[in-house]
C-alpha cells in the first residue's frame, strides 16, 4: 500500500520479544498503534479509508479486508483467499488491510507486491456508551511488509548468458527458489545495436526460465518478469546476453 503513511515507518513488523505462558496472548509489534474507533466517525485505520460503520463492520471503498480469525497474527503474509470490502468486527480477531489496486494476478494466482506495505489489525475489545450499548472498538494496528526469503528483492537484476548450445541454437536458463512460480507475461527490451528481442524464445516451467536465441545473431535484451511465491510477488530484471554481443 504505497500511499499509506503512519507515524512510525518500518521494514516489516518489529516484534516485542519475551516469553509468555499464554499462547493465546497477542504478540504486539513495537511499531503498533492503539486506536479507539467509534462507529460512523471520521476515525480510520492509518492512511486507509477503513472505518467502523453503525452495524459494527469494518468498511472500505478502496481497500481489501481479510478476517484472519482468532488464530491469526501480526506475522502473517497477506492472505488473499477471501477478501471483502465489509467484514464484521469481532474482539479477539486479527485482520489485514490491503490497498485493492496493489493486488495482482501473478502466475495464475492473486498476490501482493513484496515492496508494498499493508496493515495488520487486532481487535482488542468493544467500546460502550453511557447506555452500555456498543459504540465502537479498541483496536491495535501496525504497518507491515510481506516477507519471504524465497523471492529476490524488488527490481533485482539477474544476468544470464546464452552459453549453451542445443540444435545449433544458443540457450541459457535461470532457476529461482523451489516453489517460486514465474508469470508467463514479459516485457522485453533491446539494448543498443541489438535485435535479439525479435528472435529470443522464452519458456517457463515452474521456477525455471529458459532463453533460446533462434536467429544466430548476437544481442542483448532486458526482460522484466514477475515471480510469485505463495501470496507474494516480486519484479525482476533479467539481462540476457549472447556471447558475441558487442558492448
Amino acid at each position: 500500500m504505497r500511499n499509506l503513511i503512519i507515524p512510525i515507518l518500518s521494514i516489516g513488523c518489529l516484534f516485542v520479544s519475551g516469553c509468555s505462558s499464554d499462547d493465546d496472548e497477542p504478540q504486539i509489534p513495537n511499531n503498533s498503534i492503539t486506536l479507539n474507533m467509534m462507529n460512523d466517525s471520521q476515525t480510520v485505520i492509518g492512511g486507509s479509508d477503513v472505518y467502523i460503520n453503525s452495524a459494527n463492520n469494518f468498511t472500505t471503498a478502496t481497500c481489501g479486508i481479510v478476517d484472519l480469525g482468532s488464530k491469526g497474527s501480526f506475522r502473517q503474509n497477506p492472505d488473499l483467499s477471501q477478501i471483502a470490502q465489509q467484514v464484521a468486527v469481532t474482539p479477539g480477531n486479527y485482520y489485514q488491510i490491503l490497498l485493492a489496486q496493489d493486488i495482482a494476478t501473478v502466475a495464475g494466482e492473486r498476490a501482493y507486491p513484496l515492496n508494498t506495505n499493508f496493515y495488520s489489525v487486532y481487535v482488542d475489545s468493544w467500546l460502550y456508551n453511557r447506555d452500555k450499548e456498543i459504540s465502537g472498538a479498541k483496536i491495535v494496528y501496525a504497518e507491515c511488509f510481506p516477507e519471504t526469503k524465497k523471492l529476490p528483492e524488488w527490481d533485482s537484476t539477474i544476468e544470464i548468458y546464452l552459453s549453451g548450445w542445443h540444435n545449433n541454437e544458443e540457450y541459457g536458463s535461470y532457476s529461482f527458489e523451489t516453489g517460486v512460480e514465474i508469470d508467463p507475461s514479459f516485457n522485453v527490451y533491446d539494448f543498443e545495436y541489438s535485435e535479439l528481442s525479435k528472435y529470443i524464445k522464452i519458456d517457463t516451467n515452474g521456477h525455471l526460465i529458459t532463453f533460446t536465441n533462434t536467429s544466430g545473431f548476437s544481442g542483448k535484451v532486458e526482460i522484466i518478469a514477475y515471480v510469485r511465491y505463495e501470496s507474494v510477488f516480486s519484479r525482476v530484471h533479467l539481462i540476457v546476453k549472447s556471447p558475441g554481443y558487442y558492448e
